[in-house]
C-alpha cells in the first residue's frame, strides 16, 4: 500500500511541476503581449492573476485535504491574497491611462513584478513551490529590464526554468 501511495505522490509532483512551468512560460508571454498591445496586455495580466490564484488555491486545496481544520478559511485567505494582485494590476493600468509611463511596455513589466512578488509571498504562506515560481518570475523581470531589446533572452531563461523545475521534480520522485 505504501508503494501505491508513493507512486501516486510522485505523479502528483510531476503534474505540479508541469503546472508551475506552464505558469512561468505564460508570464513571459504576457511581456511579449504588452509589446504588441497595451489593451490586450491589460486583460492578459488580469487573466494571469486569476489563473495563478486558481492554480494556487486548487493545488493548496488538494494538498490540504489531510490537514485538519476548516479549509474554507485557507481558501478565503488565498482568494484575498490573489485578489490584491488583481487590484494592483488595475492600478498599474490606471496609471497607464493617465499617461504616467513613457514606455508602453512598462505596465506589463510592473504587472510581472507584482505577479512575481505575489507568487513568492504565496509560497511563503501557502505552498513553498509557488515561492520558486515567484523567484523565477523575478529573475525573468530582471532579465527583461536589463535586456529589453533582446526579448529572446528572457524567453530562454523561462525555458531553462521549465527544464529545471521538471528535472527537480524527476529527481525528487
Amino acid at each position: 500500500m505504501n508503494s501505491m501511495n508513493s507512486t501516486s505522490g510522485n505523479s502528483s509532483h510531476k503534474y505540479q511541476g508541469w503546472i508551475y512551468s506552464i505558469l512561468v512560460v505564460l508570464s513571459v508571454v504576457g511581456v511579449a503581449i504588452m509589446d504588441y498591445s497595451v489593451k490586450y496586455g491589460f486583460w492578459y495580466w488580469l487573466a494571469m492573476a486569476v489563473v495563478f490564484g486558481g492554480v494556487s488555491i486548487g493545488l493548496a486545496w488538494k494538498s490540504d485535504q489531510d490537514i485538519p481544520g476548516d479549509q474554507s478559511t485557507r481558501v478565503k485567505k488565498q482568494a484575498l491574497h490573489w485578489g490584491t494582485l488583481i487590484v494592483g494590476i488595475m492600478l498599474i493600468f490606471l496609471m497607464q491611462t493617465a499617461m504616467v509611463f513613457e514606455n508602453p511596455s512598462t505596465p506589463g513589466l510592473l504587472a510581472l513584478l507584482l505577479l512575481s512578488l505575489t507568487a513568492a509571498l504565496a509560497g511563503v504562506h501557502f505552498n513553498w513551490r509557488m515561492a520558486i515560481v515567484g523567484l523565477i518570475l523575478a529573475a525573468t523581470f530582471v532579465a527583461v529590464v536589463m535586456l529589453e531589446d533582446y526579448f529572446w533572452v528572457p524567453l530562454i531563461v523561462a525555458f531553462v526554468a521549465v527544464i529545471v523545475i521538471v528535472q527537480t521534480r524527476r529527481r525528487a520522485a
